[in-house]
C-alpha cells in the first residue's frame, strides 16, 4: 500500500515539473485585426501564458478588397491589458509572415498570466491570422 502511494506521489511531481518546465500554451487562436488613419491600434485576443517561451504569430497571405491597402503592421508583446512586455521589441510583419515575438511576460509575472499581441498600423482595412502565448 505504502509503496503503492509513494508512486502516485512520484507521478504527481514529475507531472507538475514538466507543467512548470515546458509545457505551453500553444494551440492556434484565430485574431482579426481592424485598422483606420485615425484609430491605428487593435490586438489579439487574450490567452494564458505558461512558459518562458516567444509568443508565435502567423499572418494570413490571403488578399481580400478591405486588406489590399494594409500591407502591414506593427506587433509587439502586450499582457491582457496593454503593459508592454516587450522590451522594446516592435517587429513589422506582413501577410504570409510568420514571427516569434520577444517578450518577459513570465520573467515579470509569473506562468498563467494573460498576454496579447498588439498592433498598429496607420491603414484603412485588416489583417487576419493565428497566434499562440507559448511557441
Amino acid at each position: 500500500m505504502k509503496r503503492g502511494i509513494f508512486i502516485v506521489v512520484c507521478l504527481l511531481l514529475l507531472s507538475s515539473q514538466k507543467f512548470a518546465d515546458g509545457a505551453g500554451n500553444t494551440g492556434d487562436t484565430y485574431w482579426h485585426n481592424e485598422f483606420r488613419m485615425w484609430s491605428p491600434y487593435d490586438h489579439t485576443p487574450a490567452r494564458k501564458k505558461l512558459n518562458k517561451s516567444a509568443y508565435y504569430n502567423r499572418n494570413y497571405g490571403r488578399v481580400t478588397e478591405r486588406s489590399r491597402r494594409v500591407t502591414g503592421m506593427y506587433i509587439w508583446a502586450s499582457l491582457y491589458d496593454g503593459r508592454d512586455v516587450s522590451n522594446g521589441h516592435r517587429y513589422w510583419v506582413t501577410r504570409g509572415q510568420i514571427t516569434k515575438l520577444y517578450n518577459l511576460a513570465v520573467e515579470r509575472y509569473g506562468p498563467g498570466v494573460a498576454v496579447r499581441i498588439d498592433a498598429k498600423s496607420y491603414s484603412n482595412g485588416f489583417l487576419d491570422g493565428v497566434w499562440s502565448p507559448d511557441s
